[in-house]
């Protein structure tokens, strides 16, 4: 299969429109056939887990599809559409286990893709919604003392009200803690910034700090709460949560009046490509707008309509804004 060929189907895939004989080509490639059989030969003998590893096959497959290209977009892409692959090659949603209490809990990862959320109802009824580029860890039960789960990516959460088991979402570097609350984290590792919107009930966020310093904030109905990476700085400021998350309900991209600091990443999650813009411009001009099925590339011709920036679009089909 050439290269043309490959991004043919990952396209299709990301549409969700392989045809049956399409999806046999796929699982008849070598790579995909010797990664299934190396799994199979090497799984342990007892049946909980006896299941192919899925994540270590999804692995080798993008390290494998990466070098038949140069692009970078391609692979980020391969990466964010694995829900769609995990799919076809596991036959219906990955598990793995781990050891807790001498008993075995069976874990389960939810993916959202590029243009894609994904709604998920956990095990003690907390509601969870996905945004685009999302994975989401969680346990079949919860078993222990506490509600765990891991988060890469956005997500909405309303959870389900228990205070002798407190809800924990530990992040690339937060842990947010609630007991019945609603509350929107974005926590991509790939981004600079990560962020918790509190829409009502209470949080409490433990920041960890590369040089191993723990620090908890306490947020309130109306507050987001900013991390920024590379500057080693947090702050808190007032927000209208339940117009800050509207994408929860319309299950599309929604801005009312915001930065173009917080969109951009947004943008970027939602078409997968890379938005670059200086810091000063980006924290300067604010935007109303909603994302249906316009391009990335038609989103910002409509932005530079509306105010002084432009935008050009580089050679690896990324883009630049800046002033015309």
């Amino acid at each position: 299969m050439g290269q043309d060929d490959e991004k043919y189907i990952l396209k299709k895939l990301m549409q969700d429109a392989l045809a049956e004989e399409e999806q046999a080509a796929l699982n008849d490639r070598k790579t995909v056939k010797r990664q299934m059989f190396s799994q199979w030969e090497n799984a342990p003998d007892a049946v909980s887990s006896d299941r192919a590893d899925g994540k270590q096959i999804w692995y080798h497959i993008c390290r494998r599809l990466s070098k038949a290209s140069d692009n970078g977009y391609l692979y980020y892409k391969i990466y964010s559409i694995a829900a769609s692959v995990l799919l076809l090659l596991a036959v219906g949603g990955m598990a793995f286990y781990m050891a807790g209490n001498k008993k075995e809990v069976a874990m389960y990862i939810v993916t959202s893709g590029i243009q894609n959320m994904q709604s998920v109802s956990l095990p003690d009824g907390t509601f969870v919604q996905l945004g685009p580029g999302s994975r989401l860890t969680y346990p079949a039960d919860f078993t222990g003392e506490t509600r765990e789960i891991q988060l890469n990516g956005q997500a909405f959460f309303d959870i389900y009200r228990n205070p002798a088991k407190p809800f924990i979402v530990h992040t690339s570097n937060m842990q947010i803690e609630a007991l019945g609350t609603a509350f929107e984290i974005f926590d991509y590792e790939i981004e600079n910034k990560s962020e918790t919107v509190l829409l009502n009930g209470s949080v409490k966020i433990n920041l960890n700090h590369p040089k191993g310093d723990m620090k908890d904030f306490i947020l309130s109905p109306d507050e987001k709460i900013v991390h920024d990476r590379w500057a080693d700085s947090t702050y808190i400021q007032p927000v209208d949560a339940d117009k800050y998350t509207a994408w929860r309900k319309q299950k599309i991209l929604s801005f009312e009046n915001e930065k173009l600091s917080m969109i951009i990443p947004r943008l970027e999650q939602w078409y997968g490509r890379k938005v670059m813009c200086q810091q000063d411009l980006a924290d300067k001009y604010r935007f109303t707008f909603k994302v249906r099925d316009e391009s990335l590339e038609r989103i910002l011709f409509i932005m530079g309509e509306s105010s002084p920036l432009g935008y050009q679009k580089t050679t690896n089909g990324n883009f630049v804004i800046k002033l015309k």
